[in-house]
């Protein structure tokens, strides 16, 4: 029997085993690493014999058409490597093996044969592909004598790859591609170049899109090779007759056509559609960016090419083209979402490079009304595109800001763009792109803006006003995120002037009218501006000058600024009417108002430092007033006048200041009291500037008005609210008020309202809880009240109807059966009739309730706004012996008021007058006997029922005073000791005293104090 024979086994060297297997590694690092490993594997020092080097050859081949993991990436890095080492000119020893070797063994290893699967199949022919890139790459062909042969069989594996496989014709394009431009980067012969060209033409490759980009790379780098004759006009594809061609070839659709040599000629499409644009594209693109400006007519320009090959700037449905064309178009509405898909990668790709002032041509009709679609909502197909397209038109922006105001300008005019792109769409796109506008650029996005306000894109007036509105809240926005970023500092800085060219944007539409003209169709409004619309912008105004009076470099400035431009264009009438008649008194009025501000302007620009604050609040106080006189406010003509007087008396005649401060203070009382936010500020702003100006008169003239009537004691009623204002009571009237009355007072209810929420948007987060606070206790005293009046209507109607009410019938035996007849004419007329009264009662206790409701916020409201205005003067004047007469109305307010807003406000002020008086910045008073009485009249209040703010308030006012005595004399603490012992004994046996025992133990503490700290 004989014995089997043992198994030969050759050796394995275990360290390729693991080079192989590392070279197939996902991690790219693990990859190079093995490269490198490999390579030290082949070094000359290694001593490598020719037959080993041959079949780490063949293997690293044999690697390429593996699919496992990253095998290809590995095995085409480690290949290139090995080739440049081993054969380049500069390798140390003599090649193992020649070139062709390399070209056989590529061959042999990528060949199929027999009967394979298909995914063995797809590896193999992916195997050559990379496997001709990779000797391409190493550069082995461009300096060997046979390596021109070993190109052009090179080449043919790739071209015949190219035509047998359509899905891998652009990879084996793409390769060709970068290979003209290694020749050209390595500065090798030509005829290299010249024969892809000519393969190309062999192999039908040349008239596809990746035989438009080797065209292209061929003749900018290349212009010796001679390219086909016949297949573009002039041998130039970029020609402008040949655009039609060039698109139907990119866009691979399927169309026949006539060379130039007379024969067909027809493209085929791919027939499979890839998620990504074709390298031709960005070869193409790039190429039409390179050319503009254009150099010669016959270049095909950008616009005749996003025409002709993206989207059409014409309705194609409104035009007889072709049909070839129509298919053609990338967004018309019978594209596929893959064509249009397409069209969205071309838009990014565009973005990149896209010159501004060419802007406009890629965002066309079609485009933009697809992108508006696909923004809309999430549901639509391209929706995530889409949002990329619009991150693509910030990230330009953010890097070339030369492109903002054209992409806004795309954005928002019609028909291609929507004024309300962001709301359309539902992104913040446009907001994003006006916070990239630089300051330079504010003065032409404010022309960018009265184009689009001039020209909103509709004939409908209220979609126009809309739109308009839209526009002018934009502007608004910008002046309000500049001035939260930055403060102005100087008129001539980029900020100040484009918020000057705001400001005459909205002073010329609010108080001007255009007439048509029709040669210069950009400065006639259509349709016409409205007057809601003018009344808009005239809101637009007072908000700007809200935000620049608090937060510019001088508050003055903007709001001069506003009327001098009014009154220059008055001046001129031309190109503008005002829509301002000024009637002769008016007109004398603000002639005399207009002299007296331009002498302040004129101060103002040569004054001292200690004397233009107060300038400033006379230019601020003249400017706004006289913008009120233009706005046909009732008042603003007597208030200019009295502003006249107050800037007479008070600064150009000094000697003579009997009144002028009475009367400054009436006009301050009067703008605070407006519901505007612009006037309370414009009040607070001049307030703090002539505070030092004020006297006796003056700070009572804040706490009194006509009559001697006490502003903070005022009752929060109607009544008050028309003993404050000299309001007439309309309420006496005939009771059957008429349906339209009514109207008006729930509309001027509303916007009274409104108003109030406006002015009260700046308060603290405090004063809000506060508010909070009141507002509830309010609603439940409104709530029980209704219900009284519900209770009481639902029996004055029982009454009417003779039936029982709601609380009798549920009360009434259930058994009852209520019975009715038919009723009569004649009763049914007295039916109505008793309704009819029972509804006119019910109308108008609604309406005394809503005006009651009206009243009390009026006048908390303005007492809230005199109590700012005292504390200013607090802070400022502190020392001044006239800001102990405060005290005494600042308590009886607190004890009196109704309002948690007003008492915890009023409180907080007296807390703020002990803070600000230390002991240096106590008052000094010359006689104490004035000091004593408010002292007496503090403890009296004290005496009252109060919360315990009330009575915390009493007391700090108390140790404010007695601070003021000692500090002139410490004898006077005898004359204190005799107030505090009264208002003790009267908390002992007095049963109406109700002061608490907070207010003995704060004096108790503060005498400890003083005893500690003057021995």
């Amino acid at each position: 029997m004989s014995k089997k024979r043992r198994r030969e086994t050759s050796a394995v060297d275990t360290q390729l085993v693991e080079i192989y297997e590392d070279l197939a590694n996902v991690e790219e690092e693990i990859r190079l690493k093995a490269a490198q490993s490999l390579l030290l594997k082949i070094a000359p020092e290694a001593s490598l014999a020719s037959g080993q080097l041959h079949e780490i050859l063949r293997r690293l081949i044999r690697g390429l058409c593996s699919g496992r993991k990253a095998a290809r990436l590995g095995f085409s890095v480690a290949l290139t490597e090995f080739l440049t080492q081993l054969l380049s000119p500069n390798a140390s020893h003599p090649p193992p093996f020649p070139i062709s070797e390399v070209v056989a063994v590529l061959k042999k290893e990528t060949h199929i044969g027999g009967n394979v699967s298909g995914q063995e199949e797809r590896d193999h022919y992916f195997g050559r592909l990379f496997g001709a890139e990779t000797v391409i790459k190493s550069g082995i062909l461009f300096h060997d004598r046979n390596g021109f042969q070993c190109w052009s069989q090179v080449l043919d594996l790739i071209l015949k790859l190219a035509k047998k496989k359509l899905w891998l014709r652009e990879e084996c394009g793409w390769i060709l591609h970068c290979a003209i431009q290694s020749v050209g980067r390595g500065g090798y012969d030509s005829k290299f170049v010249q024969q892809i060209i000519d393969k190309a033409q062999e192999n039908g490759i040349i008239k596809t899109p990746e035989g438009i980009a080797l065209w292209i790379v061929t003749s900018l780098e290349f212009p010796q090779v001679k390219l086909p004759q016949g297949i573009w006009l002039n041998e130039n594809p970029m020609h402008r007759k040949e655009k039609a061609k060039l698109a139907a070839i990119l866009k691979e659709t399927s169309s026949t056509s006539l060379n130039h040599n007379g024969s067909d000629s027809t493209f085929f499409q791919n027939g499979v559609w890839t998620p990504k644009l074709h390298f031709a594209w960005d070869v193409v693109i790039g190429r039409v960016f390179g050319m503009q400006p254009l150099k010669s007519s016959e270049d095909l320009d950008l616009l005749s090419f996003w025409d002709e090959c993206v989207d059409s700037r014409y309705n194609v449905g409104l035009l007889m083209l072709p049909r070839s064309f129509i298919l053609g178009n990338l967004f018309t509405d019978s594209s596929s979402n893959e064509r249009k898909y397409w069209g969205f990668l071309l838009f990014q790709r565009a973005l990149r490079d896209v010159p501004a002032p060419y802007f406009y041509i890629i965002f066309s009709n079609n485009l933009m009304r697809c992108l508006t679609n696909q923004l809309a909502s999430p549901e639509r197909y391209l929706h995530r595109l889409a949002e990329k397209s619009t991150r693509s038109i910030l990230q330009r922006a953010k890097g070339d800001a030369s492109v903002t105001l054209p992409a806004l300008e795309c954005l928002l005019t019609p028909p291609k763009g929507q004024i309300n792109f962001d709301q359309a769409t539902k992104t913040k796109t446009v907001d994003k792109l006006l916070s990239l506008v630089k300051n330079s650029s504010l003065r032409d996005l404010v022309v960018v803006f009265r184009k689009l306000i001039l020209r909103p894109g509709t004939q409908d007036l209220k979609a126009a006003a809309f739109r308009r509105q839209f526009l002018a809240d934009q502007l608004v926005n910008v002046i309000r995120l500049r001035l939260s970023n930055d403060k102005i500092t100087s008129t001539s800085s980029d900020v100040s002037k484009g918020f000057q060219d705001i400001l005459s944007l909205f002073a010329n539409l609010a108080y001007f009218t255009r007439t048509q003209d029709h040669d210069n169709a950009e400065r006639s409004e259509d349709p016409q501006i409205s007057t809601s619309s003018q009344d808009m912008f005239k809101s637009r105004i007072s908000s700007c000058l809200t935000q620049l009076v608090s937060r510019s470099f001088s508050p003055a400035f903007f709001a001069h600024h506003v009327v001098y431009k009014i009154h220059s264009w008055e001046k001129l009438g031309e190109p503008c009417n005002s829509s301002v008649d000024a009637y002769d008194a008016t007109g004398k009025i603000l002639r005399k108002a207009w002299k007296v501000l331009k002498r302040i302007h004129l101060k103002d620009q040569s004054s001292d430092l200690k004397n233009k604050p107060i300038l400033l609040a006379f230019k601020l106080l003249f400017s706004l007033a006289i913008l009120e006189v233009y706005n046909f406010d009732v008042d603003a003509v007597s208030i200019l006048e009295e502003v006249r007087y107050c800037y007479c008396t008070l600064v150009e005649h000094k000697k003579n200041t009997q009144g002028g401060s009475d009367v400054l203070v009436e006009i301050i009382l009067s703008f605070v009291a407006k519901p505007s936010l612009l006037f309370r500020r414009l009040g607070q702003q001049v307030f703090s500037a002539c505070v030092s100006d004020i006297d006796e008169g003056g700070l009572q003239s804040m706490i009194k008005v006509r009559n001697g009537f006490i502003v903070l004691m005022t009752n929060e009623t109607i009544s008050g609210q028309q003993e404050m204002f000299d309001r007439v009571d309309d309420t006496d009237g005939d009771d059957k008020s008429s349906d339209e009355e009514e109207i008006n007072a729930i509309n001027y209810t509303a916007i009274d309202m409104s108003a109030k929420e406006d002015s009260n948007s700046g308060e603290d987060s405090a004063e809000g809880s506060d508010s909070k606070e009141s507002s509830s206790s309010e609603i439940r005293d409104d709530e029980q009240e209704s219900d009284a009046e519900l209770v009481a209507f639902d029996a004055k109607l029982a009454q009417a109807l003779g039936t029982r009410s709601i609380e009798n019938d549920k009360a009434a035996n259930s058994d009852d059966e209520f019975t009715d007849g038919d009723m009569n004419d004649e009763q049914m007329d007295a039916l109505d009739e008793q309704l009819e009264k029972v509804f006119r009662e019910r109308k108008k206790a609604m309406s005394k309730k809503s005006q009651k409701k009206d009243a009390k916020e009026t006048i908390v409201n303005f007492k809230c706004r005199v109590l700012e205005l005292l504390e200013i003067f607090i802070q400022h004047q502190h020392t001044s012996i006239i800001a102990l007469d405060l005290l005494v109305p600042i308590l009886t307010t607190v004890q009196s008021t109704t309002s948690t807003l007003v008492s915890t406000k009023a409180c907080g002020l007296i807390k703020t007058y002990t803070k600000v008086c230390k002991r240096k910045n106590l008052c000094d008073a010359e006689e104490t006997d004035p000091i004593f009485k408010i002292l007496e009249k503090v403890h009296n209040l004290a005496t009252k029922d109060g919360s315990n703010a009330y009575t915390s308030s009493c007391s700090q006012a108390s140790l404010l005073l007695v601070k003021v005595l000692v500090a002139q004399d410490r004898e006077n603490l005898r004359r204190v000791l005799l107030i505090y012992s009264k208002t003790q004994e009267r908390a002992l046996l007095d049963p109406q005293c109700r002061v608490k025992i907070s207010f003995f133990s704060d004096w108790l503490n503060w005498c400890s104090s003083f005893v500690k700290t003057t021995r």
